[in-house]
């Protein structure tokens, strides 16, 4: 039908119409399996568990090596959301030492695929990945940190244990 009008452009709204009706007639045949949206994306948040580190062929049976993990982060309403990651070839160096809890940001491509059962999966190839703040760090500043009223009850004993306990009166004596 398109074929046969002349007066349509590549860029025409006929030609989408055009479209949709042979997929109605069923002379144009989609494929419902699986439906791929790329979108690049930023996510902050930490790591479910430590990442797993995966040695596949690529299409030329070379040996590949993949790091799969998951993180979790919150949307706007305080929803947890799980994001399925994948980091491929020097990626996956940049990501085998992360620990379960850490705190990272990745930014990558979301490719989002309908499976059989007609879920929808999305999974996240990384591009570039940055540990924010270990587990192991975060628990260290916390042990660590004294608060400000632990400190100057310190800084007063300290300052007694210096003087020996003396109180000044000597410097009414002066006076």
């Amino acid at each position: 039908e398109y074929m046969e009008n002349d007066t349509q452009g590549l860029l025409n709204d006929e030609f989408d119409y055009a479209i949709d009706n042979l997929k109605e007639q069923g002379l144009l045949k989609e494929d419902k399996t699986e439906t791929d949206r790329d979108d690049l994306i930023n996510i902050v948040g930490n790591l479910v568990k430590e990442p797993e580190m995966v040695e596949i062929r690529d299409n030329k049976n070379e040996s590949l090596q993949v790091a799969n993990f998951t993180i979790v982060s919150n949307d706007e309403n305080g929803k947890k959301n799980y994001h399925r990651c994948s980091a491929y070839a020097d990626k996956s160096k940049d990501v085998e030492n992360y620990k379960q809890g850490d705190f990272v940001k990745i930014f990558g491509q979301a490719k989002t695929t309908i499976g059989d059962d007609g879920k929808e999966y999305t999974n996240i190839r990384i591009l570039s990945s940055k540990l924010l703040k270990a587990k192991e760090q975060s628990k260290d500043k916390l042990e660590k940190k004294e608060s400000i009223l632990g400190a100057m009850k310190r800084f007063k004993e300290e300052g007694k244990e210096k003087s020996g306990g003396k109180s000044d009166k000597s410097r009414g004596n002066e006076r």
